[in-house]
């Protein structure tokens, strides 16, 4: 699909925000977009971010400083992000409690540093619900997701339970497997159980209010 042509002073934004996550890993508030540019009214920067985001080139997060998404990657990410950032596909939502049916969402991509969540094939899932407050996950919060299939006690796991999907932690009590939370352990039956584990927790992403 054809995006709509941007002013001098959008391609300006939209490359400063490419830079920033480039080099940064995250993009930028609205303050330090203000400083960059040199725009000195923060409503002005808010207008230009709203009309990249009608014309589809971003996508933003409602009441978070920094929740940018691309929708279309700016020519200063270069053709594959950058050497030291990677791109970490959203693939969905995903239960901390009950377990629920996983939800679609828009794909979309999240640019972060390589280093700091080394792995082929990592993903993020967005998590509704409380009951993993301690193991300092929260509602709202992006995890990083290893797709390992096998976990070690102790470990954080996003597990398939049935039809559905939710984050535990895996845990090894008298011999048998448990998934815990706040909610309690729930026993996997090794003996023909629909529990599956579908990875490792590795990272996780909290956008600054």
């Amino acid at each position: 699909m054809e995006k709509l042509p941007l002013t001098i002073r959008q391609k300006e934004i939209l490359e400063y925000l490419g830079v920033h996550t480039r080099d940064y890993g995250y993009p930028p508030t609205v303050r330090e977009v203000c400083r960059a540019t040199g725009l000195k009214s923060p409503r002005s920067v808010s207008q230009h971010l709203q009309a990249l985001e009608r014309k589809g080139y971003i996508q933003r997060g409602r009441d978070k400083s920094r929740a940018i998404r691309f929708l279309h990657r700016p020519d200063s990410l270069g053709p594959n992000g950058a050497d030291h950032t990677v791109a970490l596909p959203l693939k969905g939502h995903v239960a901390a409690g009950l377990a629920i049916n996983v939800n679609d969402v828009d794909p979309s991509s999240y640019y972060v540093d390589r280093s700091l969540f080394a792995g082929e094939g990592n993903f993020l899932m967005k998590v509704e619900g409380d009951c993993m407050v301690d193991a300092h996950i929260l509602e709202g919060d992006l995890i990083v997701v290893a797709p390992d299939r096998t976990a070690t006690s102790g470990d954080v796991v996003v597990a398939r339970v049935g039809s559905e999907v939710t984050v535990k932690r895996y845990e090894m009590r008298g011999g048998s497997e448990y998934l815990v939370s706040q909610m309690g352990p729930v026993r996997i039956d090794s003996k023909g159980s629909e529990v599956q584990i579908l990875g490792r927790v590795v990272g996780l992403i909290r956008s600054a209010c």
